[in-house]
């Protein structure tokens, strides 16, 4: 088979698709026929066969809605964000010099699930043993490095090589590049099957803000009318096949023989056809580490919120509606069919159908927001406004995600079509009624284990289960993804920059270390642990201290997410009662955003005070080490330190 009759494309994913609507199952991604919590078809299932689309879904109480319509409110470039300091920022001025790094090959070793991961035992269970044959047809490669202050940021990529040669035909790319006269990341993905995307190296604070400016955008959608532009179709090139194969939809999804032994170009055509689509990932929170770019199946039942684009081709679109558009200006619906097809969907991940069924998949049900349902979350397909690339650059668009102590709010700027310039924005709490936010709980006291149960398969091929989905006691720190997340459907290109992350504003007086967990190289004894020396405390006597007498004389202290840290203050012997003379002596002051890579900020020597107070530069931190080189002005050669405190100035 030629390399282009082989190219593959990312397939829709199915939210919650039960044995029942198993026969809308090519309603997939953002615009699967959604189904409420009994399994039932909702208007969506209506609207994509020509009906009416009404509204269909729970309204939400506790959600916030604003839209705002402040001229050039996605042309400013001031940082500053009213009760947020800003930890992270990258603009893409220097050069990505770890672009160069190796790709290497996937063996799929440690897969991060055995559910719909890229080699899940999903879809053995419901194709048999030809999809694996599919599967095994070709290689993936992946490449990533680091970006960004202390390397923040991460870009990762995926590439196919279809003969197994060693060599990728068409690989992605993430380059720097001026882009209407403003330093951007540019993500070119020239076939289907690859993927490129930026997310954050380590876990993302409990409240955080995300930000970046969307530049340029072609992955689908009109340009002046038209889904057939610059010698492409929605997106795509137009040489050979493209299909989902290997990860397509469920085998008894219509439209195709279901069969995994077909030949590539017999699978579902992604660039035109009833399962026609292209897209972008904005901004999504999922709930993993180390994203990387994967099936789309995958993440569609691992995502939390997102903002993404959802591209058709008018063949998918049909005689139906193809969904709905909020008209911000008048909260007035007008059908897809009708508009540009660059949509902008906000949404959340809720629970999963348990049991899809035979040829079902594993899928979340999906809620969207807009203007026009006033912020109310509703299971259906649902944009909230729509790009106009055609602006692009000299106009961009600015997407934000943040994450506060009730809920997740997301946020969308720029100059839409037909309203304008408008601020978008929804605050969604984690659980309304008893509809939750999926694996919202980044902490194990954040949840109680209601929503606990077992995702369970029963296929023609075999089945499985996957107990504890949601048990009492997990915990799913968030990470952020942006980009072409899927290694079977989506082509085209990016530009964006101004990528910032900003946490919760403090007061300059509040001490960053106090009770955050503190380690040690070694201690004196059980009642002189580390965790002595950020309890607030330094007067309860001689024990109310973290003293060292080995050769490893550290004390760490973890803040527990970045923080700009300005001032540091040490409490020595002298300040516990103890004597002046056991004052440390010499000593470093470290930080550090990961843990493993440390930055000197203090160096202390010679001292002789109780308690020094050490300004520095404002520097983003997550943990602050003080390193004792020389324990006292003695010959006793214990290290003591009562308390080590953080500010941010």
């Amino acid at each position: 088979m030629q390399r282009n009759a082989r190219r593959v494309a990312r397939t829709a994913t199915l939210a919650t698709i039960t044995s029942t609507v198993v026969a809308l199952a090519s309603f997939a991604a953002s615009a699967s026929p959604i189904t409420d919590a009994a399994g039932a078809a909702t208007a969506e299932a209506a609207t994509a066969a020509g009906g009416s689309g009404v509204t269909a879904g729970a309204a939400d109480a506790g959600f916030t809605a604003t839209v705002t319509s402040a001229k050039g409110a996605a042309a400013a470039d001031d940082p500053t964000r009213p009760g947020w300091t800003l930890v992270h920022s990258e603009d893409f001025s220097a050069p990505l010099t770890g672009a160069a790094a190796p790709w290497v090959k996937e063996t799929y070793a440690n897969p991060f699930d055995t559910i719909m991961d890229d080699a899940g035992l999903w879809y053995r269970n419901d194709y048999g043993t030809p999809w694996t044959t599919a599967f095994n047809s070709f290689a993936t490669y992946r490449k990533e490095f680091p970006v960004g202050q202390g390397g923040w940021l991460t870009a990762s990529l995926s590439a196919r090589d279809w003969n197994k040669d060693g060599v990728i035909e068409s690989p992605p790319s993430i380059t720097t590049a001026s882009v209407g006269g403003a330093n951007a990341a540019v993500l070119n993905v020239p076939d289907h099957t690859g993927g490129a995307i930026f997310r954050p190296t380590n876990k993302l604070p409990d409240r955080y803000r995300v930000e970046y400016k969307l530049k340029t955008i072609d992955f689908g959608g009109k340009r002046n009318g038209s889904i057939e532009y610059n010698g492409k179709v929605n997106g795509y090139g137009t040489q050979g096949c493209k299909t989902q194969h290997p990860w397509g939809e469920g085998s008894r999804s219509p439209g195709w023989s279901g069969n995994a032994a077909a030949p590539y170009c017999e699978w579902q055509d992604v660039r035109s056809g009833p399962y026609g689509y292209n897209g972008f990932h904005f901004m999504s929170i999922v709930d993993f580490a180390n994203p990387a770019p994967r099936n789309n199946h995958f993440w569609h039942y691992r995502r939390k919120v997102l903002m993404d684009s959802f591209s058709q081709h008018p063949d998918r679109v049909g005689t139906g509606t193809g969904g709905r558009v909020c008209n911000s200006t008048t909260n007035q619906y007008y059908n897809y069919r009708d508009g540009n097809f660059n949509t902008v969907n906000m949404w959340i991940s809720g629970l999963p159908n348990w049991n899809p069924g035979p040829g079902g998949l594993a899928g979340n049900s999906q809620w969207f927001m807009t203007s026009c349902s006033g912020g109310v979350a509703e299971q259906q397909l649902s944009s909230a406004a729509e790009l106009q690339p055609e602006l692009m650059p000299n106009q961009f668009y600015t997407f934000a995600i943040e994450r506060d102590a009730t809920g997740y709010t997301l946020e969308a700027s720029g100059n839409f079509a037909r309203v304008g310039q408008k601020t978008l924005r929804f605050h969604r709490p984690f659980i309304v009624g008893n509809a939750p936010i999926w694996h919202y709980n980044v902490k194990p006291g954040e949840y109680d284990g209601r929503y606990n149960a077992t995702l369970v398969q029963n296929d023609v091929n075999g089945s499985a289960s996957w107990p504890n989905q949601w048990p009492a006691g997990s915990q799913y720190p968030d990470y952020f993804v942006i980009g072409d997340l899927y290694t079977n459907v989506y082509e085209g290109s990016a530009s964006l920059t101004d990528i910032r992350l900003y946490t919760p504003q403090v007061a300059s007086g509040t001490n960053l270390a106090l009770n955050k967990p503190a380690t040690a190289g070694s201690q004196c004894a059980a009642s002189e642990a580390p965790a002595k020396a950020v309890n607030g405390s330094w007067t309860a006597g001689n024990s109310d201290k973290w003293c060292a007498l080995g050769a490893g004389k550290w004390l760490q202290v973890d803040l527990q997410s970045d923080a700009q840290v300005g001032r540091l203050v040490v409490r020595h012997s002298g300040a516990g009662g103890e004597k002046p003379s056991w004052n440390t002596r010499d000593f470093d002051i470290q930080v550090s955003t990961n843990g493993t890579t440390w930055s000197n900020v203090v160096s202390a020597r010679g001292n002789t005070a109780d308690v020094t107070t050490h300004t520095i530069t404002p520097v983003t931190a997550r943990y602050v080490r003080v390193n004792v080189l020389t324990p006292t002005s003695d010959s006793d050669t214990a290290a003591r330190i009562f308390e080590l405190e953080a500010y941010s100035s």
